[in-house]
């Protein structure tokens, strides 16, 4: 793998493409950008504002990562770079831009360390900053074209150990805190979230063929949902037979072996590392099953809030039963973020696609 490092002086990057790779719709227009809960999910309001003028009512959110130190901070993915709060998303800053951002991945014990994965013109990038934003460089490069980095995440276990995915399913890894890439795996699917697991277990959600985990730092994966998509799979409770689009992962920080899957048919959870999968049923008609995203209060296993189209589902007993919240908003929630400090905090990042 080729590595190119660049200081990016005056964020000096070359127009960027607007695309992230063929993108899943999910639908539905109306205020993108960020809404806040600050009563544990009873109720959600924009928090777009810009700190100088406007606001990123109009931008799509990517993903949404804390600053594990001060939640207060936040960063928001866009396709047209990458936008900070220092304020709990009262106010945002534009900190990047010609650059279209996929995700963010933060190091848990040095804050301002942050990558940032996406698309510069015709390459995929990942990009990293020591300092929170302020400055960035280049640390990788792919080399095939219109191939985004599409997902990155670094080791809570060891910071210098970098997980990404590229947009036609290709695991990249580093090991010294991205100055060095190497090819790990091709999971021929897009590769759309990458988490490390309490145990130290990776895990990587594509689009279609659903979750793989890897227990040896990213060299081995194995299919871990595949009864999910096959013809055999069923439920008392009125589970689909097939799953054929996956849009979100979340992992239970509490229990080891608890995750969570939002898809086209609905919401599943494993609590054995994904080695058997039941389904949990929404209060809602199953053609309206599709969960765009997922969350586990990490402070209470039993509160979990999952999203589909512009409805937040919230459960306080583990998906045994919903509340129903509807937002003011007809766009898709990408992804949901639970402050770790306090859960009546809560962030939606929305936007019309996955």
């Amino acid at each position: 793998m080729k590595k190119i490092i660049i200081l990016l002086l005056g964020l000096s990057l070359t127009a960027a493409s607007c695309d992230l790779g063929g993108l899943i719709d999910l639908g539905g227009g109306g205020v993108r950008g960020v809404l806040k809960s600050e009563d544990n999910g009873e109720t959600f309001k924009p928090a777009e504002k810009l700190a100088n003028k406007g606001d990123i009512s109009t931008v799509t959110a990517n993903s949404l990562a804390f600053d594990p130190s001060t939640p207060d901070t936040l960063y928001m993915a866009a396709s047209g770079g990458i936008y900070k709060s220092t304020d709990g998303a009262k106010t945002w800053r534009y900190i990047l831009s010609n650059i279209s951002v996929a995700d963010i991945g933060i190091d848990l014990y040095q804050p301002n360390v942050i990558y940032a994965a996406g698309i510069v013109g015709q390459n995929g990038k990942i990009i990293k900053s020591l300092d929170g934003g302020t400055s960035w460089v280049d640390v990788y490069t792919e080399p095939s074209k219109n191939n985004t980095v599409s997902a990155v995440a670094v080791s809570p276990g060891n910071s210098s150990i970098v997980l990404a995915g590229l947009a036609t399913g290709e695991i990249i890894r580093s090991f010294d805190g991205g100055h060095t890439w190497q090819s790990s795996k091709d999971l021929a699917d897009r590769i759309i979230r990458i988490k490390f697991g309490p145990s130290g277990s990776a895990y990587a959600l594509t689009v279609h063929k659903g979750i793989f985990r890897s227990s040896d730092l990213g060299v081995g994966w194995d299919l871990i949902s595949g009864s999910l998509s096959g013809s055999s799979f069923s439920s008392a409770n009125q589970a689909p037979t097939s799953v054929t689009v996956f849009y979100d992962l979340a992992l239970d920080r509490r229990q080891t072996g608890v995750l969570y899957l939002g898809t086209e048919q609905g919401l599943f959870r494993s609590v054995d590392d994904g080695n058997s999968w039941a389904f949990l049923s929404f209060p809602v008609k199953n053609a309206s099953l599709r969960a765009s995203a997922v969350a586990v209060d990490p402070n209470n296993s039993n509160s979990l809030f999952a999203a589909v189209s512009s409805t937040i589902f919230k459960s306080s007993n583990g998906g045994v039963t919903w509340e129903t919240k509807i937002l003011p908003t007809a766009a898709g929630v990408r992804s949901i973020l639970i402050n770790p400090q306090t859960n009546n905090v809560i962030y939606l990042g929305l936007g019309p696609g996955q």
